[in-house]
């Protein structure tokens, strides 16, 4: 698998691509921004949930240990991994133990982080992306590029000719157990 530095070397190499991506992120800033001037406390926003950020980061430890207390006390099971190793081996105990061969999942960067994906495939598990960005970089066996929009790197045709490719539903009865 290539790391960052060699993908990012390849789609540089392009520089008509380099320049349709970055007209693209522009053009999604420039939406970002026609919103954030509709709010005329927009930077007040912004400080006041750094402020929250900064705060609940710096007392981390404090915060999990609530929530752990709270899930407990609701008859929630929760379950603490020190890596992605440790993460993936407990989901896949717990769907193992139900006898799940398929799951839908939504957008997760700590799944992401953690390769859960290739990990549960390995192990006999077919994983299907409901977010349409995270299943687009699915079909096509890529990381996202971006953490809000996973297939900005990929232009609409692309898009288009990877559905075709994958002409199988891109969801198959979620609500079945399979």
């Amino acid at each position: 698998m290539k790391n960052h530095a060699q993908l990012s070397q390849e789609f540089n190499a392009n520089e008509p691509r380099v320049n349709w991506h970055d007209e693209t992120l522009w053009w999604v800033r420039q939406k970002r921004d026609k919103a954030a001037n509709t709010l005329p406390e927009w930077e007040a926003l912004r400080e006041a949930a750094s402020g929250i950020k900064y705060h609940t980061l710096s007392n981390l430890n404090a915060y999990l240990q609530q929530f752990e207390a709270n899930a407990q006390a609701n008859g929630v099971t929760v379950h603490w991994a020190a890596d992605a190793e440790e993460h993936n081996a407990i989901v896949h105990t717990i769907l193992k133990e139900q006898g799940v061969t398929r799951i839908v999942k939504s957008k997760s960067m700590l799944t992401e982080e953690c390769h859960l994906n290739p990990y549960l495939s390995r192990h006999g598990i077919d994983v299907i992306d409901t977010d349409l960005g995270e299943r687009i970089v699915q079909l096509a066996d890529e990381p996202p590029s971006h953490i809000v929009l996973p297939c900005i790197h990929k232009k609409k045709e692309e898009i288009g000719e990877l559905f075709h490719e994958h002409r199988a539903p891109l969801l198959v009865n979620p609500i079945q157990k399979c």
